[in-house]
């Protein structure tokens, strides 16, 4: 894993941008910081390596982000999310269903984005959408 000397360089800045003290992050921003360097770990993950602690220096935020896989590709996560409501493999599911999903995603959409999010893609005659022209979209649109 490693860091390369560009996420070297995003930490520092990142550290700097959200610290709490010379040096020092604390622990409610840690999970941004982590985020901007391109690792996505969860709660779980986050919450056993702060241990109760407050605050942490670049090197701790360092030796923890060497255990992280860094800059995940969105698409396969995306396409595996999606392969799961996707039974016959067809690359395919009902709009109702990704309409649903959306609403009740951890990171909750508001009904006027879940709308916009409908308009822009492409739902079939069949009611159903084609979820790898969403994917595109949405990495395209981040």
């Amino acid at each position: 894993m490693g860091l390369s000397p560009e996420d070297k360089i995003v930490l520092e800045e990142a550290c700097k941008l959200h610290e709490s003290a010379p040096n020092q992050v604390s622990a409610a921003q840690l999970g941004e910081v982590i985020r901007i360097v391109g690792a996505n770990p969860s709660d779980e993950e986050l919450e056993a390596f702060m241990g109760g602690r407050a605050t942490f220096s670049v090197n701790d935020i360092t030796n923890f982000l060497e255990s992280q896989t860094l800059h995940q590709d969105p698409t396969k996560l995306l396409t595996d999310s999606f392969a799961i409501f996707d039974a016959e493999g067809t690359g395919l599911i009902d709009a109702s269903e990704f309409r649903q999903v959306l609403g009740g995603l951890g990171e909750r959409f508001h009904s006027h984005e879940i709308e916009e999010i409908m308009r822009q893609t492409d739902v079939d005659n069949d009611g159903k959408i084609n979820y790898s022209d969403f994917i595109q979209f949405a990495v395209e649109n981040k």
